[in-house]
Order: structure tokens, then sequence, then C-alpha cells
């Protein structure tokens, strides 16, 4: 017959150990405190919301379906990312980041199938992370209007340093709770190693463990 699980063995363990895990613990939260004070860079991001007028609309109520969205999305996106507006932003900036480093941080997204589009840009700093985005909106309606007869981007409302002061990575909470997580985790394998290796009798509780025979009786050491 099958040894039966003794939660009182296991609650015991817990007990003996239990410092184990608290320690683990306190190591986990340190050491992603570390990291995050120490190590980690944190991201922020600005953002830029503008206004697009695709070509002379004399309805005032025109509201853009679906498909022109999307391709109004798709055509001023590669706009945004093309290498004649970054190449301009770059210069303008002195940035040292390539070409390829910067159009993956910039973004571009459209809401509600408006005309409104908001571009935003991931840096390591706010004040650098707004200068690219008003950089890359104020290039970006020199281009178009070169393109595109009749077509206008309006700045409604420009990245600003406070808005950007946040960082969006890493996450905090998440990082300090996954720290926790791995430090409890890291404690149970710990003590799980500890109780298979242990072979050492120190009381009565310990032959019955192991034999599952009860105790008759004690004989004095001599």
């Amino acid at each position: 017959m099958e040894k039966m699980i003794d939660f009182r063995i296991i609650v015991k363990h817990l007990k003996q150990y239990f410092w184990i895990l608290m320690l683990a613990s306190i190591i986990g939260i340190g050491g992603t405190t570390f990291w995050l004070m120490q190590i980690a860079v944190p991201k922020y991001q600005a953002s830029a919301d503008i206004f697009v007028k695709p070509q002379k609309i004399e309805n005032e109520g025109f509201r853009l379906d679906s498909n022109t969205n999307n391709r109004l999305i798709s055509t001023y996106s590669g706009i945004l990312k093309s290498h004649t507006t970054i190449d301009q932003v770059k210069e303008k900036l002195k940035l040292k980041e390539d070409f390829k480093t910067i159009t993956t941080n910039l973004s571009i997204k459209n809401e509600n199938e408006s005309q409104i589009i908001s571009i935003s840009y991931q840096a390591n700093s706010p004040e650098q992370a707004v200068k690219v985005v008003n950089t890359t909106v104020q290039i970006m309606q020199l281009e178009v209007s070169k393109l595109f007869e009749n077509s206008t981007v309006k700045l409604l409302s420009g990245a600003t340093v406070e808005d950007a002061t946040i960082p969006i990575s890493p996450n905090i909470k998440i990082s300090l709770a996954l720290g926790l997580f791995i430090g409890l985790v890291a404690g149970i394998i710990v003590i799980t190693i500890m109780i298979l290796t242990n072979n050492t009798i120190r009381e009565d509780e310990d032959i019955e463990e192991i034999t599952n025979i009860p105790i008759i009786g004690e004989v004095e050491k001599w």
C-alpha cells in the first residue's frame, strides 16, 4: 500500500525551513531592486497628435471608412518611417542611432477611424523622445505638402517633457512581483533538495516518517 501524504510532515518542514523562503524572497526582491536602479535602462515615450486632411473636403461631416483609413495609416506610416524623413531627423538632431533603431522606436496609430493620428517615440530620456517626435512631425508636414496636393497635416498637440517623465519600462510593480516569485521558487527548490538529501535522524518523528512504524519506547544513552 502506498504511503499516504502526511500534511503534518509538510507543515513541519515548512515551519522548519520557513527562514529559507523568507531569505530567498528578500534576495529576489533585493536583486530585482538592484537591477531596476543600477542596470535596467528606463524607456520614456513622448507622443504628438496630428490632424490629417487627405484631400479637399467639401462635406464637413466627412468620415473615413475602414478601407480608406487603413490606406491612410499605411501611407503616412510609410512617409514617417522613410529614409527621407528619418535621415532629416537624424541630421537635424545629430542622432547617433541607426535608421533601423529609430524606426523601431517610432510608431503611428489611429483610433476610431478618425483623421487624428498619434505619433510616438521611445527613448532613454524624456527630452530626447520629445525632440524626436516634434521634429519628425515638422519634417513630415513638409514632406506631405510636397507629395500630395491639397493634403495637409496640422499639429493638434505637440509632445512635452511633462507628459513623458514617467518611464514606460521597466514596469516596477511587475518586476518586483517577478523577483518575489523567482525568490520563492528558488527557496522551494532549495528546501526540496535539503529534505530529499537529509537522512539524519534526530527525533522520533523522523523514524516514523521513514519507516511508518510507531515508536514503542526509547533506550537512553549510557
